[in-house]
């Protein structure tokens, strides 16, 4: 019997509890293992796979690295260990390793779309849309893929295109929330106001506890002069989580338009205590300042509003 066969046992073990969940005992087992065989290129591989899923970026890029000595020729390998730099912020490493990556395997989706994120941290907004296309290409039913193309798309100012790849992302799966969320937004900064609520709706329905879709679906609402209905979905969201400060920004934003300022006001300065870099605090603050003859405040906020969200079509035009 060789000791890989002798290790075979091991391996399973600590694949089964990785899985599981149980990543102390699984790494215990790994660790076994590579101190038998120090070039046991899978358990480097798995040991090295478990921690970056334990935050420990570090010790998975020495694993990886090691395994990717054994077998140069595994694209699997300088992925991962570009996951690593990725996390670790560094971004440059992480796009030379995607590269490395995608030369040995070019149709790698998952390569091209960690290269599109570091990309699109480097702000080329231009390469990560490319790349992007490139994993769709290579898959088109990439449906993550398709969505950050749609994000990018929506980043870049290209709106129409943004909501042909979220279409595409929510008819691979009907009931992909963030797809759905996302494609509200495009919907919102193309001003198809009732496209956008069938989106917020539909999201919100399926996850009915993440506040950030009920509020996006109270926004929308209020846009549509919908204002009670509006009111009662800020006000639902808030009550599962009071503290948040876009909803805050967005129940204020409301009640200025409404005519309720002193409430108004109340929110939006507790939405901007939460969170000083609040838009929709500070946006609905400056609505507020304006309602109230405040010229120098409304200025004020309105300025902070350009400062925070230079490039949102929405809040400038209603600025």
């Amino acid at each position: 019997m060789t000791v890989d066969d002798d290790l075979q046992p091991k391996l399973v073990a600590a694949v089964r509890l990785h899985e599981a969940g149980e990543f102390e005992q699984a790494r215990d087992l790994y660790v076994e293992i590579l101190n038998a065989d120090p070039q046991h290129e899978r358990a480097l591989h798995l040991a090295g796979l478990l921690c970056l899923q334990c935050g420990e970026f570090e010790g998975a890029k020495g694993l990886l690295a090691a395994a990717a000595d054994i077998d140069p020729t595994n694209a699997a390998y300088p992925n991962h260990i570009g996951t690593a730099d990725l996390k670790l912020g560094d971004l440059a490493a992480a796009d030379r390793q995607f590269d490395k990556a995608i030369a040995l395997d070019p149709h790698y989706v998952e390569a091209h779309f960690n290269k599109a994120l570091t990309q699109r941290g480097m702000d080329d907004l231009p390469g990560a849309a490319a790349s992007l296309e490139r994993a769709i290409e290579a898959d088109p039913s990439a449906s993550e893929a398709l969505v950050w193309r749609g994000i990018v798309g929506r980043e870049m100012g290209e709106g129409a295109d943004a909501v042909q790849f979220l279409i595409k992302a929510v008819e691979i799966n009907p009931d992909n929330v963030n797809a759905l969320y996302q494609l509200g937004e495009a919907f919102v900064d193309l001003g198809e106001l009732e496209q956008a609520e069938k989106c917020f709706r539909a999201a919100t329905d399926r996850a009915p506890k993440v506040t950030a879709f009920r509020g996006k679906l109270a926004s929308c609402l209020g846009q549509l002069g919908r204002i009670d209905e509006a009111m009662a979905e800020f006000e639902g969201a808030l009550a599962g989580n009071p503290d948040d400060a876009a909803l805050l920004g967005g129940l204020a934003w409301l009640k200025a338009e409404t005519g309720e300022l002193i409430d108004a006001r109340k929110a939006a300065v507790r939405s901007i205590e939460l969170d000083p870099q609040s838009i929709d605090g500070h946006f609905a603050m400056a609505r507020i300042h304006t309602l109230a003859g405040e010229a120098d405040l409304a200025e004020a906020s309105r300025s902070r509003v350009r400062e925070l969200a230079p490039d949102n079509a929405r809040y400038l035009a209603e600025l």
